[in-house]
């Protein structure tokens, strides 16, 4: 008889927390080495990922004057560029520079520059986006009052100006992301969705499109949720068909959409004629994928077959594109089996200088 192999239980990557208080936001870069992390406690961080998979922080500070929402990465071709948006109703634009001195041949901690502040919203910035690449250098935010803000840089390589271009009145009830398509073939389109816990049987989910033409984006369709749950997040599929987008949101469960696209949205090639006018949008729910009414974060992966969401209860959940429109689960993974015992805690932290009056015994309390 042959001697059943046990599967030995992946190790989680230990590193030394930066943040004193709730982490409201865990983003990677477009090519997965690096990650940014922000905070209630006003701070953002920056780690890497060394060689043997190990992640170093390289950079800490203070980015606000109060909790920070949201931090995103724009596409490496315009730079090492991050945004974040936070309570104190501004939005910063950062850039970072490596500081190398003459003798030095080793990079020493990258510093990170802020180029600029758009503190024009009069209200709470509760999500915000930078735009595909092929689009430039641009980006939508959404605030509690429930308005859409689209940003514009015009000059790809001075990140410290930027413009803005449209205003957008979505909800008269509180916005809580925003997420652009990501298609070179159709015209450009932003859904924005509401997290109103007290919006049930009203629009929760507004999508626009550009008509370039007009130099205006339009209201092409909503979407009504009788559950009460908040709109959490929303993603565009990175790939879509000639014919349709793919929208998934997290709304309790994961509601998946197909939004079929009329022909006088597609982009036609130069020299061709292309009316200006408002298209004929459709949408069709597909699939909706049970998450027991707790999903909070969704991301796709770089083809579109897989969706993965975090959950209230800790749990990462992921399903697989089999046929068309056809999803099955393919993994679930709970945070308890990756939670530290108190000794590691203690280890981990014990060497630490603290900066606040957060013991490790106070560490136990919070998280055990």
């Amino acid at each position: 008889m042959f001697e059943e192999k046990q599967e030995k239980p992946v190790d989680p990557y230990k590193t030394v927390g930066a943040h004193r208080d709730l982490i409201h936001c865990v983003t990677f870069d477009p090519h997965g080495r690096r990650m940014a992390t922000c905070a209630s406690d006003m701070t953002m961080a920056i780690w890497d990922r060394q060689n043997d998979g190990k992640w170093r922080r390289s950079a800490h500070w203070k980015c606000h004057g109060g909790a920070v929402w949201r931090v995103i990465w724009a596409h490496p071709e315009f730079g090492q560029i991050l945004g974040t948006c936070s309570y104190d109703r501004t939005i910063v634009i950062w850039e970072e520079q490596i500081v190398r001195s003459e003798k030095d041949t080793k990079a020493k901690e990258s510093q990170w520059i802020r180029r600029t502040i758009i503190a024009d919203n009069r209200s709470d910035v509760t999500d915000i986006a930078f735009s595909p690449r092929h689009l430039g250098l641009m980006m939508a935010s959404c605030n509690v009052l429930g308005s859409i803000r689209i940003y514009e840089a015009p000059d790809i390589v001075d990140a410290s100006r930027w413009i803005l271009i449209h205003e957008l009145q979505a909800f008269h009830t509180r916005c809580g992301c925003v997420t652009w398509s990501l298609s070179r073939m159709h015209r450009p389109l932003i859904a924005v969705g509401s997290d109103e816990k007290k919006a049930g049987g009203k629009e929760r989910v507004v999508i626009y499109e550009n008509i370039d033409g007009l130099r205006k984006w339009q209201r092409i369709h909503s979407l009504v949720f009788d559950m009460p749950c908040p709109i959490t997040d929303l993603k565009f599929s990175p790939i879509s068909m000639v014919d349709s987008h793919q929208l998934a949101v997290a709304s309790g469960d994961v509601h998946v959409y197909n939004i079929k696209v009329a022909r006088s949205a597609i982009i036609e090639e130069e020299g061709m004629y292309n009316p200006i006018q408002m298209s004929d949008y459709s949408l069709i729910k597909v699939a909706m994928l049970g998450d027991h009414r707790k999903a909070w974060r969704i991301r796709y992966n770089l083809i579109g077959s897989v969706i993965s969401s975090t959950s209230l209860d800790g749990t990462l959940r992921s399903w697989k594109s089999l046929f068309v429109n056809q999803w099955v689960k393919m993994s679930e993974m709970s945070v308890d089996d990756y939670v530290p015992s108190p000794e590691e805690v203690r280890a981990i932290v014990g060497p630490m200088k603290y900066t606040s009056e957060r013991l490790p015994t106070q560490l136990e309390k919070t998280f055990f």
